[in-house]
């Protein structure tokens, strides 16, 4: 199937769809919204279950049944534009395991530190989010205080600088900065990317670390544009490996790659991709129908690049990774608008003896991002009474 068949809006309407439009901006704070509830929602579910595979499952089916009661009139995409993972200690990320799978996954535990990262989309205007938080609720303390407490500050200092004219390697430089603060690493290979209709990871991208082997474009913030700032701390060395432990289960389709696939199951599961889940990542699990089959198409199409993978990488044992994404949008005068994302952490719980000590640091998180509401002064009542009608 030609790229051209596929659901997706050609580059000059991505330029042009930014959040000076007003119902561009409205998209994109009713994803936000519903991404921020969709994670309240799963993190209100852990402690009564601790099944990795159910919870991803039902916050995926959240997620859709809040999507799908919009725009019943209308034909407007929407649904899942990252598919939920719950990824606890050393994992950095994408774990997001299929029930029947084979490998034995262990249920979470008190005590564990677990990342979830999903995202909603809306008409094509997504918002991204994550949070880090511990199982069974209590202090945080020793490396897993260190990560959780490295990930919160760089995400603050981050929204701090999510205005016109920053440039990408200014966040990268105080990413690097709060993590020496906190003895910890920027992971490597963590990016965050400006957001675009049906783009989740555009050209304009933000290195978590700096290092010979990723080097990007400079660029800075533009106003109406969207952003999803993607923090991931760890007590480690930053350098996650793939071993292969656990099956990818996420996938995303490389819309510029095209190839005439061989065997009919390939053809078949691309065919079903290219209609069902043409810009987004999507989970395996959605064709469990056969899932035999499905694997089949899949190898197919990733051995010619028509598929890209979101590997499960690791930490060494014993180490400790923390993640916070917000989305926001950069607004000319008033002030970044964060449409979701983890806004407060209890520190009181955060027993972490690393303190900032740059004043760089210190004088970017002593400002002030949000722009208090002016109350609006009301009226005064007249006591002069309307003449009576005679």
């Amino acid at each position: 199937m030609a790229a051209e068949e596929m659901d997706i809006v050609s580059d000059d309407e991505n330029e042009q769809a930014d959040c000076s439009d007003q119902t561009v901006l409205n998209k994109y704070v009713l994803a936000g919204k519903i991404a921020q509830a969709s994670l309240n929602a799963l993190i209100q579910s852990v402690n009564e279950n601790r099944d990795i595979a159910d919870l991803c499952a039902k916050s995926d089916a959240f997620i859709k049944s809040q999507t799908d009661a919009l725009f019943k009139k209308g034909d407007v995409a929407r649904g899942i534009a990252f598919p939920t993972c719950i990824s606890k200690n050393e994992l950095a990320g994408h774990f997001a395991p299929l029930k029947d799978s084979n490998v034995a996954i262990q249920p979470l535990v008190d005590g564990d530190i677990i990342k979830v990262d999903l995202g909603v989309q809306i008409d094509g205007f997504a918002a991204l989010v994550a949070t880090t938080f511990q199982v069974g609720g209590g202090e945080i303390s020793g490396k897993k205080a260190d990560a959780v407490a490295a990930a919160w500050t760089a995400a603050e200092c981050a929204i701090r600088l999510m205005k016109p004219g920053t440039t990408n390697t200014q966040i990268t430089k105080m990413f690097q900065a709060v993590a020496e603060a906190f003895g910890c690493n920027c992971l490597e290979g963590v990016l965050s990317h400006e957001l675009k209709r049906f783009v989740i990871d555009s050209d304009n991208t933000i290195l978590s670390k700096e290092n010979p082997e990723s080097v990007v474009d400079e660029f800075a913030l533009e106003p109406n544009k969207v952003y999803a700032l993607d923090v991931v701390m760890s007590t480690g060395l930053g350098k996650a490996i793939r071993k292969d432990i656990y099956p990818t289960t996420i996938y995303k389709r490389v819309v510029e790659n095209q190839y005439q696939l061989k065997r009919p199951s390939s053809r078949e599961f691309l065919t079903k991709v290219n209609k069902l889940y043409p810009a987004y990542p999507f989970n395996l699990r959605n064709f469990q129908e056969n899932q035999s089959r499905a694997r089949l198409g899949l190898k197919e199409c990733l051995s010619h690049e028509l598929l890209s993978d979101y590997p499960i990488l690791h930490e060494k044992d014993g180490e400790f990774i923390a993640q916070y994404k917000f989305t926001c949008i950069v607004r000319p005068n008033q002030g970044p608008l964060r449409i979701c994302g983890t806004e407060t952490l209890d520190r009181g719980l955060v027993k972490t003896d690393k303190v900032i000590k740059n004043e760089d640091l210190q004088k970017l998180l002593a400002t002030t991002w949000q722009k208090k509401k002016k109350r609006k002064k009301k009226k005064k009542k007249s006591n002069n009474k309307a003449p009576t009608a005679v």
